[in-house]
């Protein structure tokens, strides 16, 4: 890698305004100048024309417990973002690497001729568990003026730990979370996306259910989450407003919604369970309602379940059914991921492992396909 020194020039993210692209759904902190792309598979693209790239990036550790095999304490673990590289087309990384400081600087591309190229740089680790930003780069070259793709659908996910890809690179079921074993690029929700030639933005956290449950707490509910662009984020800031997600200027084609599994957890889990159905029937409904005022009335929405558990997919069939029929929604349907297969290895936590993303990916880009 070549020394700091050498690199001629540097230019913050706030004169970049014209050549970036964000991928998914990015938060520009005003305050710091810092450019934050939290959620899985969201990030930046850019044209680079020149020798030498790099990035300065800013990441938030989260933690996570375990015992200590030795003493058999609990102890904290940090954990910290991941990001992947990709040069063009390519969906192989040129480079993958941690952010295991709060400030550091990471090669992006380096080549001793110059080259142009399209760079997508790309968080594959979730939101809550670590936190990433750029605030500007170094370079040999320039950051050519964006191009603009008219004409690629678009397709938004929303999920918990399934989508988000945990441990699916671990073949260990008993193991626990580890950052670099999730690796949300390689989720269904991602590999469907490029089967389908679409772009894509994922909202997804790990635990988290469509609506608060006390027998499964967790910091957020879905419904507290999604209609803003990074409250999470805005959180840690210490903001005191959130900003409102752009709709208008974002609008999927396609919305897939997969969220019941946790809720499943917290339902089976509860003093009154059949209380707690009911209380998600009401959550799902108006979660629906919700996701067709802020996407449109063209956005096809698909409720999804799948592929640990399926406690609450006939209750999802029922409140879709009910939906379409108070509202003449027709653009609304449902979809059930394959189980896991057995014979297939499981990942961390006995979450679905790259295999089983690969075969969901499948099934629901065909389904899309058909639809």
């Amino acid at each position: 890698m070549r020394r700091l020194e050498v690199i001629v020039k540097s230019v913050k993210i706030k004169e970049l305004e014209k050549e970036l692209s964000s991928l998914g759904r990015t938060y520009r902190d005003t305050e710091t100048e810092i450019l934050y792309f939290n959620w899985t598979c969201s990030g930046l693209e850019l044209i680079f024309r020149g020798t030498c790239l790099i990035a300065s990036f800013h990441a938030q550790s989260g933690a996570e417990m375990e015992r200590d095999a030795i003493s058999g304490n609990m102890e904290e673990r940090s954990t910290w973002p991941w990001v992947s590289v990709f040069l063009d087309e390519e969906h192989i990384p040129c480079r993958r690497f941690e952010i295991a400081k709060p400030e550091e600087t990471q090669l992006i591309f380096q080549n001793e001729t110059e080259e142009t190229h399209r760079i997508r740089i790309v968080k594959i680790t979730e939101n809550l568990k670590t936190g990433l930003g750029i605030d500007g780069f170094f370079m040999e070259g320039e950051i050519l003026p964006r191009e603009e793709r008219p004409g690629r659908k678009k397709i938004e996910f929303i999920g918990d730990s399934i989508t988000c890809g945990f441990g699916n690179e671990t073949k260990d079921k008993n193991r626990l979370f580890y950052a670099d074993e999730e690796n949300g690029w390689l989720s269904h929700a991602a590999i469907a996306a490029r089967k389908l030639h679409m772009d894509w933005s994922m909202v997804c956290v790990s635990g988290i259910c469509l609506g608060k449950r006390e027998a499964l707490p967790m910091p957020y509910a879905m419904n507290d989450l999604y209609l803003y662009t990074d409250r999470i984020l805005e959180d840690r800031l210490g903001k005191k407003e959130y900003q409102r997600w752009d709709f208008a200027s974002n609008a999927p084609d396609y919305v897939v919604l997969n969220l019941g599994t946790n809720d499943a957890t917290g339902i089976i889990g509860a003093a009154d369970a059949e209380e707690e159905e009911k209380k998600f029937h009401r959550e799902y409904y108006a979660f629906l309602k919700m996701l067709r005022e802020c996407n449109g009335a063209d956005t096809k929405l698909i409720c999804a379940l799948g592929s640990m558990d399926y406690y609450l997919y006939h209750h999802i069939t029922e409140i879709v059914a009910q939906y379409r029929h108070d509202t003449g929604d027709d653009r609304i349907t449902c979809f059930r991921y394959p189980k896991i297969d057995f014979m297939d290895p499981f990942g961390a936590c006995a979450h679905p492992h790259v295999i089983t993303h690969e075969k969901m990916a499948e099934a629901l880009a065909e389904f899309i396909m058909k639809m």
